[in-house]
């Protein structure tokens, strides 16, 4: 099979996927938008008073739904080759690996605009709702910033790379994706939290008691009576940023590689 990518195939088998999964798409982005008010709208007729921890409640709600829902979409990407039944149609069709691989990788992309989307609507349906009844001069609510202070930083980045390790789970996996990547991100999540970044961090702060941090590169604690707070700088701080992001495109790289070991 000609494994020169072309974009004339690569519309095609796109088109393909959409023409079979278009209602199913719809199907949960109005799911999502359900849950979403079911979430927002009960406390956004209550409100009266601007009050900063919205923003921070709705931070948390944006980060476990964004996590929630496109590590249930992502686990989804690659059913189609989950049983040879389904598979062996899907990878005879007359298209290189390549373009393939990137319908499935496209569609995860598109389901971030698509949250946001759905997201921005109902938090706007729910401001417009709260704004009118604040005092005259009280500031007003605007829509949530992703990256914004009010996001956890720890959940900002589990919503940077939820979405793809699902993704190799998808295609390493082939039943329950879902649920086994899911155990084996917890396991991860428990061993890097619970062990190696708090081992790190008892050497460097002993017989202190630890609160809140960001993953390797901050810690919070009490001594005498006073709160700390201390976080990596400089190149330091440099380093460990570029090793947590170098980690997404290797898991592209590896559902790759895990694919064209698929279809051979």
């Amino acid at each position: 099979m000609n494994q020169t990518f072309t974009f004339h195939r690569f519309g095609l088998v796109l088109k393909l996927h959409l023409t079979e999964h278009i209602k199913s798409y719809l199907l949960g982005a109005g799911l999502l938008f359900g849950l979403l008010i079911a979430m927002l709208l009960p406390n956004a007729v209550r409100i009266t008073v601007f009050s900063t921890n919205v923003y921070q409640n709705h931070g948390i709600l944006f980060g476990l739904f964004f996590c929630g829902a496109s590590a249930w979409f992502a686990s989804e990407s690659f059913r189609v080759v989950s049983t040879p039944l389904r598979g062996i149609p899907y990878l005879s069709l007359p298209a290189s690996q390549l373009e393939k691989y990137l319908v499935a990788f496209l569609m995860l992309i598109l389901f971030i605009p698509v949250f946001l989307g759905v997201f921005y609507a109902v938090e706007g349906i729910c401001f417009s709702i709260i704004n009118p009844r604040l005092p005259a001069s009280s500031p007003k609510y605007e829509l949530l910033n992703p990256i914004g202070p009010y996001m956890d930083p720890f959940l900002k980045y589990l919503t940077y790379i939820t979405p793809f390790f699902f993704f190799v789970g998808s295609i390493f996996f082939v039943r329950l994706p879902f649920v086994k990547t899911g155990a084996l991100a917890i396991t991860l999540l428990i061993v890097t939290v619970a062990f190696v970044n708090d081992f790190i961090i008892q050497l460097l702060f002993p017989e202190r008691d630890h609160y809140g941090f960001t993953l390797f590169q901050e810690v919070s604690f009490t001594q005498d009576g006073r709160w700390y707070s201390v976080e990596l700088a400089g190149a330091s701080k440099w380093i460990i940023n570029a090793i947590l992001l170098l980690m997404i495109p290797t898991l592209w790289y590896i559902a790759y590689v895990r694919f064209k070991e698929k279809e051979l």
